[in-house]
């Protein structure tokens, strides 16, 4: 059995993704599926937990706008009564989150159908506002992204200061994997599934149209090196600039938060602080461990630079902290569900 195809999508990429995951949410029968949807220009980007697969002809996993990581939600879905089963539709930010959250809690997600879509960069809310009440609708902003996933994205600089350093944008780990970075995909998306066993159990290839061109998949992955290096250089030049006010290690970042004194915002908003929240000991203080934990797993979405009322370039400050533990642990977050916690 075969792990990866093609959709042909005819001109019509978004329309041919929602076709595909109609289908795919037949052949799983599943019950819902958290996904994100198209809305008006001042929408918030939340995903929705739908239980009518009609609904997903509004689907929009390529919305270039991100205010909360919908893996922050699936912990209180999996609360929903036993035998629930459904899908969740993800950016590689958000997947990562996941397998993080998995590790901190312990909690299953047997029940779950993870899709995974590359990323192909959010705006600040204020710029995508002001762009979608621009384009007339906001629709038209995704295939503006779309018909530039060939090169990588249009006008990156323009992104979320996450997307702009992200190394890992493209979609991995889910059961299934949508790819489009690198791709034409007014005529290709790519389909990648986890293993042969989801392939055969969700019967892909009865769904998807024809097995994947070797040279399509090696086109996606030229372009990906490409943009890891871009967006490496970007953080060298980014931690560069904010030497002065970056915590050199793990303890100046615990001063830095405790300065902050009651305000929580970062940590609230943090799909890992969601099932591990640090804590404080007697005297005030973040338990050094606790910290430690929540920043090696950090998955770069940057929600909690969002929610910043200071404003602080947070995802800058957490990536460099970050960056300092998967080197001296050897680490890399949400890689593998299969890899443990280096830090208990």
């Amino acid at each position: 059995m075969k792990t990866q195809w093609m959709l042909d999508t005819h001109g019509d990429p978004l329309g041919t993704l929602r076709r595909f995951v109609h289908a795919v949410w037949k052949t799983a029968d599943l019950e819902g599926m958290l996904v994100p949807l198209n809305g008006s220009p001042n929408a918030i980007a939340e995903a929705h937990f739908i239980n009518d697969s009609g609904q997903l002809d509004r689907v929009n996993p390529f919305k270039p706008l991100m205010t909360l990581n919908t893996a922050s939600l699936i912990p209180n879905l999996l609360n929903a009564p036993p035998g629930s089963h459904f899908g969740a539709m993800m950016r590689p930010c958000e997947l990562r989150a996941l397998i993080e959250m998995i590790k901190h809690n312990g909690f299953s997600t047997d029940e779950v159908l993870t899709i995974c879509t590359d990323c192909l960069g959010t705006y600040p809310v204020e710029d995508y506002e002001w762009r979608a009440k621009r384009k007339g609708e906001p629709e038209k902003l995704t295939q503006e992204a779309l018909q530039f996933a060939r090169q990588g994205g249009i006008g990156t600089y323009r992104y979320r200061s996450a997307c702009q350093v992200c190394t890992a944008p493209d979609a991995r780990s889910g059961d299934i994997n949508i790819g489009v970075l690198g791709l034409p995909v007014r005529q290709f998306i790519l389909i990648t599934a986890r293993d042969e066993a989801t392939a055969g159990r969700l019967r892909l290839d009865e769904i998807a149209d024809v097995q994947a061109d070797p040279a399509l998949a090696a086109q996606h992955e030229r372009l990906l090196a490409k943009i890891v290096e871009r967006n490496r250089r970007t953080y060298e030049r980014v931690i560069s600039g904010l030497a002065d006010i970056l915590p050199t290690d793990l303890e100046a970042l615990i001063e830095q938060l405790e300065s902050c004194e009651n305000c929580q915002d970062c940590l609230n908003v943090c799909p890992i602080c969601v099932v591990d929240h640090p804590q404080r000991a007697e005297d005030g203080k973040f338990v050094r461990e606790d910290v430690t934990r929540w920043m090696i797993s950090c998955s770069g979405c940057g929600v909690c630079e969002s929610a910043c009322p200071k404003h602080l370039p947070l995802n800058a400050i957490f990536l460099h902290i970050r960056t300092q533990l998967a080197e001296m642990y050897d680490y890399s977050p949400g890689a593998s569900p299969q890899e443990p916690l280096p830090v208990i």
